[in-house]
């Protein structure tokens, strides 16, 4: 039977809850441009090994034999690494993290060695410094190459590439565990879609203050009816209605912009539910 929307994915902004949302193919969605905009073949390339491989092994999860080839289960191991890396949150964190750096560097200079950073201002420009302003400029032209490096994304090109292999290696240690829903149930993908959890946490994902080295889990939609985790032992597990609802929930809290899911998915509810709710609040703190 003919479905107009067949193949289609809604892209839901929780910034406008009351907009429509118009059905887009896989390639019109969670693109972000110049994600990785330094000398970005090696990265890709990266990628690639484990984008070439799980078509065949999503096939295999939905044909019921995913557990019966190591291989299979391995790219979908990595594919929880890669989504976990290859995210909006992943770039916020880098950022912070980047700045923090040079916050940390320009105090250093101007605080705890300003008696060296005076000697060396006269050795480079033959007079002393005239006051705090001259020595804040000079700490900027001793930053500059590595600030231009991080300009240019060079810093986050090495930063996202170590991060995947680092990332690939944790998560091919414990099980891997297929989620399904129980009955009519589906799940949701938001933009930052594989989110680290705790049971002692409230926040999911590295925005919420969980790295993965300290996860006991990462969960990862794969599509409406099937989400991968990790776990103690490979195992195929099917939830209880307020179970998805529950990861589902983790997706929305996790997301930055937005989530996905099929067009005239019962979900559309809960999803304006969400942005409506997260509309306000962020209104009242703005207030």
């Amino acid at each position: 039977m003919f479905r107009p929307h067949q193949g289609l994915i809604c892209p839901f902004r929780l910034e406008y809850p009351l907009a429509r949302h118009r059905p887009l193919g896989s390639d019109g969605c969670a693109k972000v441009d110049d994600f990785v905009a330094w000398a970005s073949a090696s990265v890709e390339k990266l990628w690639k090994e484990t984008e070439d491989r799980l078509p065949d092994a999503l096939a295999a999860m939905d044909a019921g034999t995913l557990f019966g080839n190591a291989g299979h289960v391995s790219v979908m191991k990595s594919a929880i690494a890669l989504h976990f890396v290859r995210s909006k949150a992943a770039w916020v964190i880098h950022a912070r993290a980047w700045a923090k750096t040079v916050e940390r560097g320009r105090r250093t200079w101007l605080n705890e060695n300003r008696q060296l950073l005076a000697s060396w201002f006269y050795l480079k420009k033959g007079l002393y410094p005239a006051g705090d302003e001259a020595l804040e400029m000079f700490v900027d032209e001793l930053m500059e190459l590595s600030l231009t490096l991080a300009g240019s994304g060079a810093l986050w090109r090495e930063r996202i590439e170590s991060l995947f292999l680092r990332a690939r290696a944790m998560t091919d240690a414990p099980g891997l565990e297929i989620l399904t829903p129980q009955g009519s149930g589906e799940f949701l993908i938001g933009d930052v879609p594989a989110l680290t959890v705790r049971a002692d946490r409230a926040g999911v994902g590295v925005l919420g203050g969980i790295a993965l080295a300290e996860a006991q889990s990462v969960f990862l939609p794969l599509g409406p009816r099937h989400a991968a985790a990790l776990g103690k032992t490979d195992r195929i597990i099917q939830l209880a209605p307020d179970q998805v609802a529950g990861v589902n929930a983790r997706q929305l809290s996790g997301a930055i912009d937005y989530v996905y899911l099929r067009p005239g998915s019962p979900l559309m509810s809960t999803v304006r539910s969400f942005a409506h709710q997260r509309k306000n609040a962020s209104g009242t703190a703005a207030a």
